[in-house]
């Protein structure tokens, strides 16, 4: 049961290319869902000193990742890639692999190309890899739909937000839950 637990001292976050025109291609339910549920989570992780680490495929192309998130994650590592497959980046790969965090939690677009990609190859570097439900998204809700089933049967670990942020929270009363409370209302 433990293997579906995640521990705040052990994880950290994966923000993929949640970048401007990649972000505007998205259906406007997936543009608000997903600013609201990263921001959550962003806020989540920078209360816990959760490290972030956030990739942008060919930024020249698709621009940087959006303001109103960037804004949020201060401390976050960027890197660019052009792989899809985020562990194919050397510098990318060193990081997450580099890490003592064994649980990686994924946010981005897209759920089935660049998400999928990634969240396979952690799977097959031993990481316990919690893709965030409600903070991936695809252009197609079947395409987003497929690769949420296919990542499940490969042993990924799917999670909505609330679920997340509220295993790393772990109890009410805390400073922390008063600071992020207001954020699930």
């Amino acid at each position: 049961m433990q293997d579906f637990m995640i521990n705040k001292s052990d994880s950290l976050l994966l923000i993929i290319d949640i970048q401007e025109r990649l972000f505007q291609a998205m259906e406007s339910d997936y543009q608000r869902m997903l600013k609201k549920n990263c921001a959550i989570l962003f806020k989540t992780a920078n209360e816990f000193g959760i490290p972030m680490i956030v990739t942008e495929q060919y930024r020249k192309g698709l621009g940087e990742t959006i303001p109103e998130l960037k804004d949020i994650i201060p401390g976050a590592k960027v890197f660019e890639k052009i792989f899809f497959d985020a562990m194919k980046e050397e510098e990318i790969k060193k990081e997450i692999l580099g890490s003592t965090k064994k649980t990686v939690i994924v946010v981005g677009i897209e759920a089935h190309i660049c998400v999928f990609q990634t969240a396979l190859s952690l799977v097959a570097s031993a990481r316990n890899v919690v893709i965030v439900s409600d903070g991936v998204a695809s252009r197609k809700k079947d395409d987003k739909d497929s690769a949420i089933a296919m990542l499940r049967e490969a042993g990924a670990l799917i999670y909505p937000t609330e679920t997340i942020a509220f295993m790393l929270l772990e109890q009410a009363g805390t400073a922390e839950f008063k600071k992020l409370s207001p954020l699930f209302k």
